[in-house]
């Protein structure tokens, strides 16, 4: 069956310790633990938690013979079992056990009790819950707890395995968006399929796996963890150019939709093209005109709406109806609009101005209006909703930071975060507990909200500007690019945040931007060149480096982590399909 692998579903949560497990779940009366290593007390669903360790045969122990024990009879000892335990699964089960009032003991009168007390006493417990209740229980738990779970007998892993619950946990761990099931088992027909027929024996393992699952109700999950796996796997990789968008100026930005089937280019020759996969093919749509450079182009979160920053002083939003795309609305404002953001929800749209302001519109009606301008002292380089869409982020030439709140319908300033240099962008974690902002002061800030308030947790220092930064699907990473020609990756590892790797190029780094299960990341550089790094037997090594004629501006991967699109000053925009550079690259 389709299952993870460790560079996929590493494990990032903490863990306790033997003793921390046993003092804190079963109580610390070193006397009772003495009569039953394993005699539960105190919390009910702690003891059927410690059963079910013990009795569904996952061993926390190792095995060891007693002295003076003729008849082999072993005692465990402790060792790297229960070390590895996190601590939020044994929340989250016992939690679930209470609320299902699953009751894991049966009654029994105490002896020699005349006061009719009575002693929970073990009899079947977990051992025989229900396969539906351990699924349920599973579904619950993100990719980390289900992959300890997988290996705590063969009937869990059978579960996990025949439901695909890993892929339901990876997918909803990464905050993955799918696409439609039509769709998704049409491009597998088309082009996916065979795609991983290249990766050697692995990926036509797969493959045939995956042909027997095109009507599971979850096949778009379990084919994106498909591709998640076979790419984690893969040493080296090679990249096949498939599409070359041509431009009469430098392309400034390039992105993909949502669900991967359009694609969209801004440059400096006043247009936008917005291009889309057809039959495997990609082909040219629409061309949006402006009267001057054109900067920036994203879509909506759905994928119905797209919106063109350009230099002219407007941002466009066009939209998507019965295939064809339409001009909506423009947006106008005193000085060159530098970077629109969609909210998560496309409800809202937020537009970054050098007229010192950034605006908030909202989508009502369908029609666009604008709900409130944002002012700073300088030009608002970029904008940034969180994940929620309750936060937004806007960057400034002011050298700060202002965060806003929406409160009810009313947005509010709620903190300013400052540098010594103006300030690029600033982005929120997946979680929206973190932010970090890059700046022309050398450093990047990384700051957390506690309590409702914004504290600043660490900053990370280069030797020349930050240009950008990302925070990997888990936001358990960020890696920030520097025009001292270098992006630095950082790990959070214990609520602290540690420097991991570096990444050298020749020239300058613009952009930096993680594929969409975390695996992988993509620099885009000022040296003509694109360089894909990813994690193999544990470690970061670079897999690929993609290569143009002039500067790379912009480099991001397609929504199932298979292909990149690259937007360079050598007037083209380029779609790469990933590929194993030999079949016996997978391990």
């Amino acid at each position: 069956m389709i299952h993870g692998h460790s560079d996929v579903a590493k494990l990032s949560c903490d863990t306790l310790s033997v003793s921390v497990t046993a003092e804190s779940v079963l109580g610390k009366s070193k006397k009772s633990r003495k009569k039953n290593r394993w005699r539960p007390y105190n919390v009910v669903p702690a003891r059927a938690f410690c059963r079910f360790t013990k009795e569904e045969n996952w061993q926390p122990y190792t095995s060891k013979k007693r002295r003076r024990d003729f008849s082999s009879r072993l005692e465990r000892i402790s060792d790297e079992g229960i070390i590895r335990l996190p601590k939020e699964l044994v929340v989250k089960f016992c939690k679930f056990i209470k609320e299902e009032n699953w009751q894991p003991y049966t009654p029994k009168k105490r002896r020699g009790s005349s006061s009719g007390c009575h002693e929970r006493m073990p009899d079947t417990g977990i051992t025989h819950l229900p396969d539906e209740l351990v699924v349920k229980v599973l579904s619950n738990l993100d990719i980390n707890d289900v992959s300890v779970c997988r290996r705590v007998n063969h009937r869990w892993h059978a579960l996990v395995d025949e439901r695909h619950l890993q892929a339901l946990a990876f997918t909803q761990f990464i905050h993955y968006q799918p696409t439609p099931q039509p769709q998704t088992v049409e491009n597998y027909h088309l082009s996916t399929r065979s795609w991983l027929r290249d990766f050697g024996i692995r990926g036509k393992e797969l493959a045939e796996q995956l042909d027997e699952l095109l009507e599971h109700k979850h096949f778009r999950e379990i084919l994106f963890f498909a591709i998640a796996e076979v790419l984690a796997k893969t040493r080296l990789l090679t990249c096949q150019n498939v599409c070359t968008v041509e431009h009469s100026d430098w392309v400034a930005d390039a992105s993909f939709s949502p669900d991967g089937s359009h694609l969209v280019t801004a440059s400096f020759d006043n247009t936008a093209q917005i291009w889309e996969r057809v039959a495997g093919q990609w082909q040219q749509k629409t061309t949006i005109q402006h009267s001057n450079y054109v900067t920036k182009a994203s879509f909506s979160p759905d994928g119905c709406h797209l919106v063109t920053a350009s230099i002219d002083r407007t941002a466009q939003i066009w939209e998507r109806v019965a295939g064809q795309w339409r001009k909506k609305a423009t947006i106008q404002h005193l000085g060159w609009v530098n970077s629109p953001s969609f909210s998560p929800d496309g409800h809202h749209l937020a537009t970054a101005s050098t007229d010192h302001t950034a605006q908030i519109w909202e989508h009502v009606a369908g029609q666009w209006r604008k709900k409130v301008t944002i002012q700073h002292f300088g030009w608002v380089n970029s904008t940034s909703f969180s994940p929620d869409g309750r936060h937004l982020a806007t960057a400034s030439n002011d050298n700060t930071v202002q965060i806003w709140e929406r409160v009810a319908i009313q947005w509010q300033k709620k903190a300013t975060i400052q540098h010594g240099d103006r300030v690029r962008n600033a982005s929120f974690s997946p979680d929206g507990r973190h932010l970090v902002t890059a700046s022309h002061d050398y450093t990047a800030q990384i700051w957390e909200r506690v309590a409702g308030e914004w504290q600043k947790k660490a900053t990370i220092q280069h030797l020349g500007r930050v240009n950008s930064t990302s925070f990997s699907p888990d936001g358990c990473h960020i890696v920030t690019v520097s025009d001292d020609n270098t992006a630095q990756f950082w790990e959070l590892v214990a609520g602290r945040w540690q420097e991991k790797a570096t990444i050298q190029h020749f020239r300058r780094v613009y952009h930096i931007s993680f594929s969409p299960d975390g695996g992988h990341l993509v620099t885009a550089s000022d040296d003509n060149t694109a360089q894909i790094w990813g994690r193999f037997a544990g470690q970061w090594q670079e897999k690929a480096t993609i290569s143009h004629t002039n500067e790379v501006h912009r480099a991001r991967f397609s929504p199932d982590g298979s292909q990149l699109l690259t937007a360079s000053s050598d007037n083209t925009a380029k779609v790469w399909l990933l590929k194993s550079r030999e079949n016996n690259d997978i391990s």
